[in-house]
């Protein structure tokens, strides 16, 4: 595994599973602000979180969340595209291309449990 000239670390989906990733850190986004009205309003509460590897070339993922709270309990959902330095490639070494090394790291990313960290990170760092 090495770094390549264009920033990207290349890698199968196989090895990228093999790496563990550790929790870096995780924010909140600014509030926006809210328009004068009269009544309750309903917010959005939304952040970042960064991952990276613990093996060189360092390996860093990183994605958006928002909390939804309609269940009566604060749930942590990714949004957006993940940001990483990852290039996913196949058995040949070709690129599987951005796109499809983001849906595929959208499902990595699905199935591990971030929330319990971001939440921990969110509460240490915010109260």
């Amino acid at each position: 595994m090495r770094l390549s000239p264009d920033g990207y670390v290349r890698l199968t989906p196989e090895q990228f599973q093999a790496i563990p990733l550790v929790h870096l850190l995780s924010g909140l986004d600014p509030d926006e602000p809210l328009p004068l009205h009269e009544g309750a309003s309903q917010t959005d509460i939304s952040g970042y979180t960064e991952w990276v590897s613990e093996v060189a070339p360092v390996i860093t993922l990183g994605w958006d969340w928002r909390m939804e709270g309609s269940s009566g309990q604060a749930r942590y959902f990714r949004t957006g595209f993940p940001r990483s330095n990852i290039m996913l490639v196949d058995d040949l070494w070709r690129d599987l291309c951005p796109a499809n090394t983001a849906k595929l790291l959208e499902v990595a990313i699905d199935k591990t449990a971030w929330q319990a960290a971001v939440r921990l990170r969110i509460m240490d760092r915010y109260t």
